[in-house]
């Protein structure tokens, strides 16, 4: 009775053993975000990964579409992603059990000396007697069959899988970092490439009423009635305007080659035309209310938390190190001199645990567990830093999108008031109680005004951009 029940005692502590696990358990950290950001003029709104609809232009929708699908960039990240799933199942395949096969031959020769000389008797290859003593040459089959398993008494290879498995975490977090910067800077690069194409329509007719004003001064100057050195003050503003629109060329063609990479095209490849209208440069709504739990979503604070998941985990690793390992091993093999020998007579086996234990290492084992501990403080300052980092980026791009909105708001407003001095010049010129230069004065601030209107517009569009990518989407 006493012998049956102490192989089942024996059993029952390894299984317990088994089922511990060295090492903190990981907490999600409390991200020290304020509860609310509030202040602003719309309702309360959420991520969405297709944040650039609200733009309504189709032309973004169809780049963003090309972007998330060819991006270079994004493609490296994926492939990242796809590494870390790969190290996940090589690390859980690390604690299954493992068969492997045998099969060799050798052909060998015992000499007539030394331990050689007890094994010939043993094997029957002893000479007769009289018989000088030579070496025995002869051939050696084998075939087998051996497994191992470790067994995981103290959570060793859970903690490694837990640590992979948060690796994978942080890598789909940091693809999604990585698609959320690409869709932002398709979004900014193709915004301001309209507004680039609306200055050069602005600038084509600024550029029409400098030749006007000039041909009028020069008219004027040949009837005496304007000094020379007006008709050159007129010629440099021309001038001037040319310079202006051959640098809006060029930055209008830089911008549309860094296009072009971002959607996976060649740099001389365009992907859009300049629009036959001026944009709109649609804003969506904004969030009034942005619960802080929106801003723990964004990719890099989740990529962050992820990391320093792996790196409590990795401390768990580190402490079963100083522990003893115990290896299941199992063998069965056929050796014989002869293939025709060959046969169950011939089997070896070879069955039982192993067990090693660290004693002595130098220090090593404990400097591992220091490096790991270090690494998770490391991992947690970082995490922090990300999170403060979020929070004001967050305030920055709210306080942006309020105060483009106002600007916005009174570029309209002075808009207006350069159209209705517009039309007030083109009423007294039409009765004859002003000059031209009067009413090419007048639309020349008008021009001067819808540019303006344009580039809030357009600032308040990059601003609702950053604020999505601020917000994680």
């Amino acid at each position: 009775m006493r012998d049956a029940t102490l192989p089942r005692f024996a059993v029952a502590m390894l299984l317990s053993l088994a089922g511990c696990t060295m090492g903190p358990d990981f907490h999600p950290p409390v991200a020290a975000l304020p509860p609310v950001w509030a202040g602003l003029p719309a309702a309360t709104t959420a991520q969405t990964p297709d944040w650039w609809r609200a733009f309504g232009d189709p032309t973004l929708d169809a780049l963003e579409a090309r972007a998330m699908a060819a991006n270079l960039d994004l493609a490296a990240a994926r492939e990242r992603l796809a590494a870390a799933r790969i190290a996940r199942g090589a690390v859980a395949a690390a604690g299954q059990p493992t068969l492997t096969g045998t099969a060799g031959y050798s052909r060998d020769r015992i000499g007539t000396q030394g331990a050689a000389a007890l094994a010939a008797p043993i094997l029957g290859l002893a000479p007769q007697t009289g018989t000088p003593a030579k070496g025995v040459d002869f051939d050696l089959y084998s075939l087998g069959v051996g497994a191992r398993w470790e067994i995981d008494l103290w959570g060793r290879q859970r903690r490694e899988t837990e640590a992979a498995g948060a690796e994978v975490a942080a890598g789909a977090a940091a693809t999604d970092g990585v698609a959320l910067a690409v869709a932002a800077e398709v979004a900014r690069t193709y915004l301001q490439l309209r507004g680039l194409h609306a200055e050069q329509r602005f600038a084509a007719s600024a550029l029409a009423l400098a030749d006007r004003a000039l041909a009028i001064a020069r008219m004027l100057h040949a009837r005496g009635l304007r000094s020379a050195l007006e008709v050159a003050q007129d010629e440099e503003d021309r001038a001037r305007l040319i310079a202006d629109r051959v640098e809006l060329d060029r930055r209008t063609a830089a911008l549309a080659r860094a296009l072009a990479v971002l959607v996976g095209g060649d740099p001389d490849h365009a992907v859009i035309a300049p629009a036959a209208t001026l944009p709109a440069f649609a804003i969506g709504p904004t969030p009034a209310r942005l619960p802080s739990e929106t801003a723990r979503r964004r990719p890099d604070i989740v990529e962050a938390e992820a990391r320093l998941h792996a790196a409590t985990a990795r401390i768990g690793v580190a402490q079963a190190d100083f522990y003893p390992r115990i290896d299941l091993t199992g063998l069965f093999s056929f050796d014989v001199l002869r293939l025709a020998d060959l046969g169950w007579d011939a089997r070896n086996t070879s069955v039982g645990p192993a067990l090693t234990l660290p004693i002595f290492a130098g220090g090593r084992l404990q400097r591992q567990l220091d490096l790991r501990r270090s690494e998770e403080r490391a991992a947690a300052l970082a995490y922090r830093a990300t999170v403060l980092a979020a929070w004001r980026e967050i305030d920055d791009a709210v306080a942006d999108v309020r105060a483009a909105a106002a600007q916005a708001t009174a570029a309209a407003a002075d808009l207006a008031r350069r159209r209705a001095v517009e039309t007030m010049a083109t009423a007294r010129f039409a009765r004859g109680d002003i000059a031209a230069a009067a009413v090419i004065d007048a639309q020349t601030h008008r021009i001067e005004a819808e540019a303006a209107l344009m580039r809030r517009r357009l600032a308040a569009a990059l601003a609702q951009v950053q604020l999505h990518r601020a917000l994680g989407g």
